[in-house]
């Protein structure tokens, strides 16, 4: 019985710290995301409620639309998107499926008459296009996008990007309670 005792001394605290380190990183990534809602008990509300992503959804909105419409699908890289050479060939293409369709008439499009409707179409999507692209406003429609997420919805998104990252950091929480647990032995016995 005593030698159990001698083991049970020896392998708790490390054993304990992993625990705890396991539980306190699993709880606190869980706290990003949960709970959906402030939690109330006899009137006061529950700090930490709601959980870190709920709380600040609509910034987090703001953010991703202020990311994306300044700095990823800016109104230039729409319009330089627009001036590459495999966009106007399928502008051309489009149109050129557009004269099969005009049935008899499509014989008295000549291949000259083709080429200067395709100039002009794209010289005329050049010009307007940037006047086009102001009234997209892709800061504004990714920001009402995200906010129209539910947070259900917004939580599966980023879990489906961090899950294997967090998983890490979780066991990271367990391996340095390990270690804490272990440091803490040796100094007891030392």
């Amino acid at each position: 019985m005593l030698e159990n005792i001698g083991i049970i001394k020896i392998i708790l605290p490390p054993v304990a710290g992993a625990v705890i380190g396991l539980l306190t990183n699993y709880l606190a990534i869980k706290m990003l995301f949960r709970p959906f809602n402030e939690v109330r008990i006899f009137g006061f509300r529950l700090p930490f409620t709601p959980g870190v992503i709920p709380k600040e959804h609509e910034k987090l909105a703001e953010r991703i639309g202020d990311t994306v419409g300044d700095h990823l699908v800016t109104n230039e890289s729409i319009h330089e998107l627009f001036k590459k050479e495999s966009v106007k060939l399928k502008i051309s293409s489009a149109l050129d499926s557009m004269y099969e369709k005009f049935g008899i008439l499509a014989s008295f499009i000549t291949d000259d008459i083709k080429q200067m409707i395709s100039e002009k179409v794209i010289g005329l999507m050049d010009s307007e296009l940037p006047e086009i692209i102001d009234e997209l406003d892709v800061k504004k429609t990714v920001t009402e996008k995200v906010r129209a997420f539910s947070l259900k919805r917004l939580e599966e998104i980023i879990l489906s990007v961090t899950k294997k990252q967090l998983a890490y950091v979780t066991w990271f929480g367990g391996v340095l309670g390990f270690f804490i647990g272990t440091v803490q032995l040796l100094m007891f016995v030392i």
